[in-house]
């Protein structure tokens, strides 16, 4: 989850409904397919999307890294986890090879596009939430839950989850430079010496969020948050044209995708 990027792109000037509802709509597409043609034909839709609009897409890789090894264990075990007759087609039961001697556990070509399938829909997931976050003002998600009646203390959940996340990352990256510069050991040998070696740093971090989380919530207090059951918004949001355009093509989009899977079976290996 990336940190607000201020800039004045297309993407920006959407209405938080209008990128909510293109965020459900690509998550319908993905997990209705299990074919990792469909699911890269998603992904590169989004892609073609965002791309132009010079939103700052570092994030997103950063994000990535660190689930590079589970991408890599996930396609790894539905090549040999995965059933034959779980398989529609006749080609996804074709078998590559087997792992044990005597054509024991086998990996087929149907779990390897599974698998593939999950590292797709990981990938769509990461990416459009990052591009969300990094387009959306929270007061903009904050004055759309006030307008869906949603109690004030889930509108503060969700909002303080979406700030404070990508900040307690960069308090993590603060800590640790500060803690290797003092000699801190961060790199230890096995999990009971990784566990001990990031001590120095999960510490400072607890206390770090557990002052903010105070700091936070006497500021609340101070300011009367949820003494009234309405408030004041220094901007109004509002739906454009260019909003109502953009949801009959997210809709179109996934009625076409529904219609592909339920009405023509396709997607499906």
């Amino acid at each position: 989850m990336a940190q607000y990027y201020a800039g004045e792109t297309y993407l920006h000037r959407f209405d938080v409904r209008t990128k909510l509802i293109a965020f459900v709509a690509v998550m319908v597409l993905i997990f209705l397919f299990n074919d990792p043609l469909y699911n890269a034909a998603v992904a590169l839709l989004l892609i073609a999307v965002v791309a132009p609009s010079g939103v700052p897409l570092r994030g997103v890789v950063g994000a990535m890294k660190p689930l590079l090894v589970i991408f890599l264990f996930v396609i790894a075990m539905t090549c040999f986890t995965v059933p034959l007759h779980g398989f529609r087609t006749e080609a996804a039961r074709t078998v590559l090879f087997h792992l044990l001697p005597g054509g024991g556990a086998p990996a087929t070509l149907g779990g390897l596009c599974i698998g593939t399938t999950y590292l797709l829909r990981m990938f769509v997931m990461v990416f459009a939430t990052t591009i969300f976050t990094l387009t959306t003002p929270v007061d903009d998600i904050l004055q759309f839950m006030n307008k869906a009646k949603a109690p004030y203390e889930m509108s503060i959940i969700v909002t303080t989850a979406i700030s404070f996340i990508p900040t307690m990352i960069l308090k993590k990256d603060l800590i640790f430079q500060a803690q290797r510069s003092r000699g801190a050991r961060i790199t230890g040998k096995g999990l009971v010496g990784q566990l001990k070696a990031y001590a120095p740093i999960m510490i400072p971090l607890i206390i770090n969020s557990i002052l903010i989380a105070n700091n936070l919530s006497v500021a609340m207090l101070n300011r009367g948050y949820g003494a009234n059951k309405s408030w004041t918004e220094l901007k109004d949001i509002r739906m454009a044209g260019r909003d109502y355009m953009a949801v009959a093509a997210a809709v179109v989009v996934a009625g076409a995708g529904v219609y592909l899977k339920a009405g023509l079976g396709l997607g499906m290996v």
